[in-house]
């Protein structure tokens, strides 16, 4: 069952390949899809922000580390 399958697709796919209307449009797919990228990449890059770098003391600014819940010395 796999192997038909297998051999049917790949007959339908040389059938493509001698097809020039099928090579055609999947160039011109393939030139759409760069371009599509291209553009992509150029709008993330010009959106992405510098980021501020954060110091510890910021990150645990509410902390407290001399509280002791318990109160024993370990």
């Amino acid at each position: 069952m796999l192997w038909d399958t297998i051999e049917r697709v790949n007959r339908l796919r040389q059938m493509a390949l001698n097809n020039q209307e099928f090579i055609r449009s999947a160039k011109a797919h393939e030139k759409a899809l760069d371009s599509q990228e291209f553009d992509s990449a150029k709008t993330l890059k010009c959106s992405a922000k510098p980021r501020k770098e954060k110091a510890l003391s910021d990150i645990y600014q509410q902390s407290e580390f001399g509280y002791d819940p318990c109160d024993f010395p370990h």
